[in-house]
């Protein structure tokens, strides 16, 4: 194995006791029927309190229950509780409707003001069961509103609730970070068709917009500014000044924002996009104008441009580390990476060599590592490497590890990632990271015809395979894990699941190989489905539309993969997604899946930040899901010897008989 993946101490999988931890898994819903039984308030709690000790992931009706019933007693653990519940479901209206009741008894009138809010907005519209709850929140939110009005002594700014306050933005970053694109775009309209009064939704919608980066939601954007700021010039010539400089559209983009400052000359968000225009665009002395009379706050953007402004000017600035040095400075590494895109790489160099001059290192110590990393996706590599050697930060070896990989020099590469992972402090190690799932490209629209269809999944499977490459560049992930580590349990004791779809397309590889090759596969596919018939007395099942996997396939029921022979997977090149993505994929962006080695690797990434890129295995499911309902009418998954333990027509009869009998049982519960 090679040092830098033996450094980790990562010795096993994790997954050879998974048999033994089945007699404790259990979900949210099964939880809940047990606390229900319960009826000592005091035996409940202390269930309760133990249970999510041990489990501070999901349980979403467990911790509403127990907030609810302590909320009295430890409010600071209730609400906690809460705010760990919207983690795993950021748009659960339940949750903020609990934090509105309680803000609302603590006098908390501002937060209780801005929950209601949240609860509105999040609450589906043709769901009657959500019409409850919003309800609720507006009898509390007519009432906070007379407390503010009365001018009631308002606890919102004390030191408790000022960090218990949700913010919009927030809840669209997590959507974001899991995929869910199109949730987020419709929440982000919703949120100004509710509260079109509101000037922060609009800087809001641009936020997440711009992290979304398409075209035809930032043109219902301008459609929404024309429509509900139509008499508010100053606002509407500002956001279409902002929408215009993010699509580089610089000429029109300042006359916008020219409009908006004949109505404010100090309009501080103007004077600053009015100044990044002028940038972007080398007027170098209408940028240093703007920039002079622009009041940066507290702002990170702001003061990411203010140290531009200080460069250019050859300010020399108190050599002190400056508060929230590394998201200023990540802040600054997407202003030039705007300029670069722009064309400006000469007007980068200027910037960078000023940095160094005035030893803004000292108080930025983060911004050439950030710099670096733009240079290397920009394939800039000799820039990146002189930019890296006036660092002493060990993410230097992270960094260099990459561009010898994209070089070709693998040995070198490896020294440098073992440098790296040398230099991580237990600290570093026991941090832990957050998910940013990246969503396949793939049609919203089913093709008719079959051949079509399944050059989709190939098209996906191609897509895979690039982000994975692009995962193991950027965060020195091993490409070769599960080779270097010996192991095989993935492939032994988990379950490779897959679609009917994924089913079609793997058999129509299987067709291209050799009979005594197929006539093996089913024969192990028969094996391991007469050991389920014999344990659990039935077959095992297909399962139809979207269910709880353990439901029908016991996690201590494990077997060999009926495709995995002479220490590999000999069905390689027709694998499932399951396969594909595992270790660099994840459910919703929430959870990771994946073993150890895959874990500590991703933790171990980088130190800029404590997010990381994942495939949206959801993205896919759901292609593969419409594919399979145009096919077959539902969708269907079961595990590959359940596919493969019969002839292609076998196969089918028992797909269609168990669509049948869900149906029949949709019927007659």
């Amino acid at each position: 194995m090679k040092e830098s993946l033996q450094i980790l101490g990562v010795t096993s999988s994790g997954l050879e006791g998974i048999e033994n931890i089945v007699s404790n898994k259990r979900n949210d819903n099964e939880v809940f029927t047990e606390i229900e039984q319960i009826i000592n308030p005091e035996e409940r709690e202390h269930y309760l309190r133990k249970l999510l000790e041990s489990k501070p992931d999901g349980f979403i009706k467990s911790k509403l229950l127990l907030a609810e019933q302590i909320k009295n007693k430890d409010l600071k653990y209730a609400v906690d509780l809460i705010l760990s519940a919207t983690l795993a479901d950021p748009v659960e209206p339940k949750c903020y409707l609990l934090l509105a009741e309680i803000a609302y008894e603590n006098k908390a009138w501002l937060v209780t003001n801005n929950v209601c809010e949240i609860v509105k907005w999040l609450c589906p519209e043709d769901k009657s069961g959500k019409k409850e709850l919003v309800v609720k929140a507006e009898e509390i939110f007519v009432k906070t509103k007379e407390k503010i009005k009365s001018k009631e002594p308002d606890s919102s700014e004390d030191e408790f609730w000022r960090s218990k306050n949700p913010n919009k933005l927030w809840i669209l970053e997590k959507l974001y970070f899991q995929g869910k694109i199109k949730e987020l775009t419709e929440l982000c309209f919703k949120l100004l068709h509710l509260f079109r009064e509101d000037i922060n939704n609009y800087e809001t919608v641009y936020k997440v917009l711009v992290l979304v980066d398409q075209k035809k939601p930032f043109e219902r954007f301008k459609d929404s500014i024309e429509n509900y700021l139509k008499d508010d010039h100053l606002n509407k010539n500002l956001f279409l000044g902002m929408i215009c400089y993010h699509f580089l559209d610089f000429q029109t983009s300042i006359n916008y924002l020219n409009n908006s400052l004949k109505l404010n000359p100090t309009n501080s968000k103007s004077l600053f996009y009015l100044a990044l225009n002028h940038l972007m665009t080398n007027n170098v002395k209408d940028f240093m104008k703007t920039s002079e009379i622009i009041i940066p706050g507290l702002n990170l953007t702001f003061i990411a441009l203010y140290f531009i402004f200080a460069a250019v000017s050859n300010s020399v600035l108190e050599k002190v580390e400056f508060p929230n040095h590394k998201n200023i400075a990540r802040e600054l590494s997407l202003i030039l990476e705007k300029l670069l895109k722009c064309g400006q790489s000469e007007e980068v160099s200027v910037i960078e060599n000023k940095f160094k001059q005035l030893n803004y290192n000292l108080i930025l110590p983060y911004w050439q590592l950030y710099l670096a990393e733009v240079y290397i996706k920009q394939n800039l590599l000799e820039k990146a490497k002189e930019v890296l050697n006036d660092c002493i930060d060990s993410d230097v070896h992270r960094l260099n590890s990459w561009i010898y990989r994209l070089e070709g020099k693998d040995d070198l590469a490896e020294v440098e990632l073992l440098k790296y992972r040398q230099s991580w402090t237990p600290k570093e190690k026991e941090a832990g990271f957050y998910c940013q799932a990246i969503n396949l490209n793939l049609p919203e629209e089913i093709p008719n015809n079959i051949e079509e269809m399944l050059k989709h999944i190939k098209d996906a499977y191609n897509q895979i395979k690039e982000i994975i490459k692009q995962i193991d560049l950027e965060y020195g992930l091993n490409p070769m894990t599960c080779i270097e580590a010996g192991c095989q349990d993935c492939c032994k004791k988990t379950f490779p699941t897959l679609t009917y779809t994924e089913y079609l397309y793997m058999r129509d590889w299987l067709e291209k190989q050799p009979v005594d090759f197929r006539n093996k596969i089913q024969d192990e596919s028969l094996k391991i489905v007469n050991l389920y018939l014999e344990r659990f007395k039935k077959d095992p099942p297909f399962m139809v539309g979207d269910v709880v996997f353990t439901q029908f396939y016991p996690l201590d029921f494990v077997f060999d993969c009926p495709c995995l022979g002479d220490n590999k997977c000999n069905v390689y090149e027709a694998r499932p997604f399951s396969c594909r993505g595992y270790g660099y994929s994840s459910y919703g962006g929430i959870s990771f899946k994946g073993c150890n080695y895959f874990y500590e690797q991703f933790r171990s990434a980088t130190k800029l930040n404590n997010i990381r890129k994942v495939i949206s295995a959801v993205s896919f499911f759901h292609f593969a899901g419409l594919v399979d309902v145009k096919l077959i009418g539902k969708k269907v998954m079961a595990p590959i010897p359940v596919w493969f333990a019969q002839n292609h027509e076998e196969t089918i009869r028992k797909v269609k008989e168990t669509i049948k009998n869900s149906e029949t049982t949709a019927l007659h519960p």
